[in-house]
């Protein structure tokens, strides 16, 4: 990435826009994301890290929500951090142990997380169909309060 996304992350902003790796169940890809290819969309953004027990027992809720919204103009992103020890190949662990379906992108220079100002994870954004952040949660979310604030997100 050649410019770091200006800071932002709290509700009622656009959220910075940023081209990342793919990380898959067999690591890390050459394959990128671009988060702005979303537009017209609802995001469901997490910042997570492969250690993160948190982020683990949220792992199935997020896979029933991915789920749950298939066919709508949902899609669910995770950006991987690499804090405390965290790797490509952790993170493909990860997706692999909890079977997740949605797309794993690295933030391994953790300009992402901090342009989003995450410090702690899990850290969920729901972006709108414009790219605007509408909801922001940190920890574990009920399923249905997740639901609802995307529920809004595509009203």
């Amino acid at each position: 990435m050649s410019q770091p996304p200006r800071q932002a992350g709290s509700t009622g902003d656009i959220g910075p826009d940023f081209t990342l790796q793919v990380v898959a169940a067999n690591g890390l890809s050459d394959q990128s994301v671009t988060l702005s290819s979303f537009r017209g969309k609802v995001v469901v953004l997490e910042f997570m890290v492969s250690w993160c027990h948190v982020c683990q027992e949220m792992a199935p809720s997020l896979e029933y929500l991915k789920q749950k919204y298939q066919g709508q103009d949902v899609v669910f992103l995770s950006v991987a951090g690499t804090q405390r020890g965290a790797t490509a190949e952790s993170t493909a662990d990860f997706i692999k142990q909890y079977g997740s379906t949605w797309t794993y992108v690295l933030d391994s220079d953790g300009s992402v997380f901090s342009a989003y100002r995450v410090d702690a994870t899990p850290t969920f954004l729901i972006l709108d169909r414009s790219g605007t952040i509408v909801s922001r949660f940190q920890g574990a979310v009920a399923t249905d309060a997740f639901s609802n604030a995307i529920d809004l997100a595509l009203s």
